[in-house]
């Protein structure tokens, strides 16, 4: 399981907490700088009728209930669920990461708390930044922003985490910003390097998201390694209070950190192990056991 709880004192866990809002954005980009294109690959666009995107709209509803799902089977708190459908406010989506902020407040003092922030909308080219159909984009200051306008920042008794799962295309590009904004506690998974798009397969398993799908499947069927359906998408983490796992195998092509206060396991892959159709061989077995204990990606094309 890559995300496992972290403290083991049950005392100390009974005063933590996990809240979660789950965010989807739009299907339709309706001339906002935002291009179907550039959020999943999904084939030739001009070809899409309205009976697509429906369905498209009724599999977003789908893959956000398995989402949802996996986090209260690690219980955590599903605040709001909102799925990406044919249209997104700005506006509206901003409000509510707002007020889930704002929860946390002087009548939850020493509670121990992490903020579960998972985006699974359009990814801007160049920026990283949310887009939606009306209104704008979210920028990766104006979460800084809103978490620091949270009634208990800054205090004595201040002792939530931050934790944000961008699972978009280009969600790479923050980290600097985040690394520079310097927040305690926070975490921050991409899908995808700074360059790169995020992918949503339908092939049958669900959720599509191959980020969100490590996770889920892995906690639900424990398994040894991960057949990776993309070679392009290469996700990456940042963390300022991890404990980073070194190692000859973590270090061919992989890095993971268990993030306290998570409590998960996020993780970056620099390249993807390829079996070239050796895996039968004695000598590629023993080589696949050894990074399977890493939950490598195996590149099989």
């Amino acid at each position: 399981m890559p995300w496992q709880p972290v403290y083991k004192n049950k005392k100390v866990c009974k005063n933590e907490r996990t809240i979660v809002l789950l965010l989807g954005g739009s299907i339709y980009d309706d001339g906002a700088d935002v291009s179907i294109t550039n959020r999943r690959r999904r084939g030739d666009e001009r070809f899409r009728t309205k009976q697509d995107v429906h369905l498209d709209e009724h599999l977003w509803q789908r893959d956000f209930r398995a989402i949802a799902e996996y986090f209260e089977r690690i219980h955590a708190t599903v605040w709001r669920s909102i799925p990406t459908s044919l249209r997104s406010s700005r506006h509206e989506a901003f409000q509510l990461i707002t007020e889930f902020f704002q929860l946390d407040n002087n009548e939850n003092a020493y509670e121990r708390r992490t903020f579960v922030l998972y985006w699974g909308g359009h990814g801007l080219h160049n920026s990283g930044d949310w887009g939606f159909s009306v209104g704008g984009d979210i920028t990766c200051q104006d979460i800084i922003n809103a978490w620091r306008s949270r009634p208990v920042a800054d205090n004595y008794n201040d002792m939530s985490s931050l934790t944000i799962i961008a699972d978009t295309c280009y969600s790479g590009a923050w980290i600097e910003q985040l690394r520079t904004a310097n927040i305690p506690r926070l975490a921050y998974q991409a899908a995808s390097q700074a360059d790169e798009p995020a992918y949503a397969v339908n092939d049958g398993n669900v959720p599509r998201s191959l980020l969100m799908r490590k996770f889920i499947i892995e906690q639900k069927y424990p398994i040894e390694w991960y057949i990776w359906t993309c070679r392009d998408q290469h996700p990456v983490y940042f963390c300022n209070y991890a404990e980073t796992e070194d190692g000859e195998d973590l270090s061919a092509g992989q890095q993971r950190a268990l993030v306290h206060g998570g409590p998960f396991y996020f993780f970056t892959v620099d390249y993807h192990w390829t079996s070239n159709s050796k895996m039968s061989t004695k000598e590629r077995k023993v080589h696949l056991g050894k990074l399977s204990k890493y939950g490598v990606f195996i590149d099989n094309h």
